[in-house]
């Protein structure tokens, strides 16, 4: 695992300055090599912008970036988290 970075709030302020910086961090985490659906192993997927969710192509699952953690099924903005 690798060591989170030690930063100030207002570093932290200017790293995640919306929930889509958030959000892009938390791909980043989840899938440091590229997406890869979680049931079929497809790489190739897009995004529901209005739901915030990453399809993927080939077998349609929608995957989150919060699924499985402490922030999964939350209607908490993830910049409040």
């Amino acid at each position: 695992m690798a060591q989170q970075e030690l930063m100030t709030l207002k570093r932290f302020q200017e790293k995640f300055h919306s929930d889509d910086a958030c959000r892009e961090h938390l791909f980043q985490i989840r899938w440091a090599n590229g997406f890869c659906c979680p049931k079929c192993e497809h790489t190739a997927f897009y995004f529901l912008e209005t739901r915030k969710l990453y399809q993927c192509t080939r077998c349609k699952h929608q995957a989150s970036v919060t699924a499985g953690t402490i922030m999964h099924k939350s209607h908490t903005p993830l910049l409040t988290w």
